[in-house]
């Protein structure tokens, strides 16, 4: 299913607001008076970091609200993070390396810097009519946000952020989450692995994006329900080859509301660069025709990714 964008289609978004709006009669007045005169302004594009800052919207009978920056403001890094790749991984996604009352957005490592999501664009999208059901999310597009150019040195970086979804009494029972991403490959390291005497591991680009689904007053990540995307480049004797799945599906009993934790990793070894250009969610999609592999599965391929990035990190220090 391709992404949808919805650039210039705000008559699609049934409401978009702001939870601390002052003086807004004298803004709706300004905004009659433009339009009794026939005139048209230019609007600024909704950023995650607007999110952030309390917007929130409704679309098609679901509201999408309380989007705040989750990732520890101190994070493991060098050796640490290497000894917890090996013994711990999954601890990264747990409560520790989470913070649910004071985050902040993104982490940088190597030569990768923090992502700024003042520059990352939420676009609404409405439900898709080409498939059953109403299925209404939003799209953000990171533009050279989700980036990393790895330079002379192993490099990544890791963003984390919540939101809330609850139905209205228009709409029914939340029962199933989707999450996609659209991403390049800018360029992947020259080597390739290498066997004894001459151990090597290959060079590679690539990212991840994981979708948390719990319950709205639940930070319990590793108990969660579990999307999960990936693309990944690995440099071989035949030239770089892709491992891809830019879509994931989940269904689950009936609820009201849900919480959703995104992690989004994007990394490479020494001479290679990623970009994650955009990043879909919808709620309540239909269950996808094609088979999708289990998300744990893409989530240890994942973990191999940022394993073999940090050994590489590692040995070239």
């Amino acid at each position: 299913m391709s992404f949808l964008t919805l650039l210039g289609r705000t008559e699609m978004i049934d409401d978009i607001r702001v939870r601390s709006l002052r003086r807004g009669r004298p803004a709706i007045g300004v905004a009659a008076f433009c339009l009794v005169l026939g005139f048209s302004g230019t609007g600024s594009a909704t950023t995650l970091q607007d999110m952030f800052n309390g917007t929130s919207f409704s679309q098609d009978g679901l509201e999408f609200s309380n989007f705040a920056p989750v990732l520890a403001n101190t994070f493991p890094t060098g050796q640490a993070l290497e000894n917890l790749l090996k013994t711990d991984p999954l601890a990264l996604f747990d409560v520790q390396s989470l913070d649910f009352t004071a985050g902040k957005f993104s982490h940088g490592w190597g030569n990768a810097v923090a992502a700024n999501a003042g520059n990352i664009v939420l676009d609404v999208l409405p439900d898709n009519g080409s498939t059953p059901g109403v299925d209404p999310g939003f799209r953000l597009n990171s533009a050279n946000e989700w980036t990393v150019l790895a330079g002379n040195i192993a490099s990544a970086q890791l963003s984390a952020f919540a939101y809330e979804v609850a139905r209205t009494p228009a709409s029914k029972q939340i029962t199933s989450a989707q999450i996609g991403q659209s991403s390049t490959i800018d360029l992947v390291g020259p080597d390739i692995l290498s066997l004894p005497p001459n151990f090597a591991l290959p060079d590679v680009a690539g990212s991840f994006a994981l979708q948390f689904i719990m319950d709205p007053n639940s930070n319990d990540v590793l108990n969660a329900i579990l999307n999960v995307t990936l693309d990944l480049g690995v440099q071989s004797p035949s030239g770089v080859m892709r491992f891809s799945r830019f879509e994931s599906w989940s269904g689950f009993a009936d609820r009201d509301a849900i919480r959703v934790v995104n992690v989004v990793g994007v990394t490479a070894s020494s001479g290679g660069g990623f970009t994650m250009n955009a990043l879909e969610q919808r709620i309540d999609p239909p269950r996808p025709a094609a088979r999708i592999p289990e998300p744990g599965t893409l989530l240890l391929i994942g973990i191999g990714l940022a394993g073999i990035t940090c050994r590489r990190r590692t040995a070239g220090q």
